[in-house]
């Protein structure tokens, strides 16, 4: 039994290797792709707590992050190379927008979103 560990554990050695460098094209879809991962989980959030009871977040709220989300995966489609300050900006834009309680709350997806902004540039 102990052999077999070892051996899974030797065979998982090759899978533990860096990824190969991705071109210009890729580099910036993979970047993309990791900031609509961030967005989709600030839309689930906001989905998810209208949906409770009782409500974490208003259904108001939840309106105005599910269009963000749809708006902004379009920029992001559409947008050449300025996609991050054309994310960021809509951003700032969506939050003062949203209900002074609901604020609180989506603060941290938003400062996700914003982290790997800065990140990605």
């Amino acid at each position: 039994m102990r052999y077999l560990l070892v051996l899974f554990a030797l065979l998982a050695l090759p899978s533990c290797a860096s990824a190969p460098p991705l071109g210009p094209v890729a580099s910036q879809d993979f970047q993309k792709t990791r900031v609509i991962k961030a967005l989709d989980v600030f839309r689930d959030f906001a989905i998810d707590g209208e949906a409770q009871t009782p409500k974490v977040i208003s259904t108001d709220t939840t309106r105005k992050i599910v269009t963000y989300h749809q708006a902004t995966l379009k920029i992001l489609d559409a947008a050449g190379s300025d996609w991050r300050s054309l994310v960021a900006s809509s951003l700032d834009a969506l939050t003062p927008t949203l209900p002074e309680k609901d604020r609180p709350k989506v603060a941290p997806y938003v400062a996700l979103v914003k982290a790997l902004l800065l990140e990605v540039q």
